[in-house]
């Protein structure tokens, strides 16, 4: 029979720590991300619900709430969530490849990456209400921060010799961003049967980028444009509001 002494020292252990309540916490969030990730996947932007989510996930719907205060905000972290892992990808293609700090070898790696998550393949490869839903619900804080640090290291990058400085910021931030929401509404006017695969229009406009915005003489080691890079990346993870 236990003790006194016996039972206070059960049921400290039996209680959880606050490191175990944590792990606990963050375990339950990812599943419920995972549940929202394979719904949007399957149904899209508008069509998935909070219930959907909870029963897919295994969870009450309460407990969602636990943790985001509505579809949007539980939306968001999905797509975010999804943004960090292309971005750690991609920086990790970058330091791997001997030409990664040139700029159309990052561009093809943060599109492949792109293309590895199935979610942001998703939207990439054409499912607008997604795009439209999570891009809808964005601050204009966030859209102007982006073009920031976007114009920021562009200019690294000019000051370094690996971009051409006759090539205005404004006209590169905008064409970029063509390229990729280009890609992402095309497929709604491009006969499915008869369109490029996304890797061979990955390579296309790989080579378009090197042939408009690379100087004809380059510098012979990449590590100075590997760094803006990975500093441009870090920065824009810093955005995310997405904690593992």
């Amino acid at each position: 029979m236990p003790t006194p002494r016996d039972h206070t020292a059960q049921s400290a252990t039996s209680t959880p720590s606050a490191d175990e309540e944590k792990n606990e916490r963050q375990l339950r969030q990812e599943r419920i991300l995972d549940a929202a990730t394979t719904l949007l996947i399957r149904w899209g932007y508008r069509k998935t619900t909070i219930d959907d989510v909870a029963r897919e996930a295994g969870v009450g719907k309460g407990t969602i709430y636990l943790h985001w205060k509505d579809k949007t905000e539980l939306f968001q972290a999905a797509i975010w969530r999804a943004s960090a892992q292309v971005t750690e990808e991609a920086k990790a293609s970058i330091a791997a490849d001997p030409q990664g700090g040139l700029a159309h070898r990052f561009w093809t790696h943060g599109m492949m990456a792109i293309l590895r998550n199935p979610l942001l393949a998703k939207i990439m490869q054409g499912n607008s209400d997604i795009f439209q839903g999570f891009i809808g619900t964005l601050p204009q804080s966030t859209v102007a921060e982006a073009k920031e640090i976007f114009t920021r290291h562009f200019s690294q990058l000019q000051q370094a010799g690996l971009i051409r400085n006759d090539i205005s910021v404004a006209i590169a931030y905008h064409i970029f961003g063509v390229l990729k929401l280009g890609l992402i509404h095309m497929a709604e006017f491009s006969d499915q049967e008869n369109t490029p695969s996304y890797e061979e229009l990955t390579e296309a406009m790989s080579e378009l980028i090197q042939r408009w915005l690379e100087p004809v003489h380059l510098p012979t080691d990449s590590t100075t444009g590997k760094a803006i890079i990975n500093d441009w990346m870090d920065q824009v993870n810093s955005q995310i509001p997405y904690n593992p």
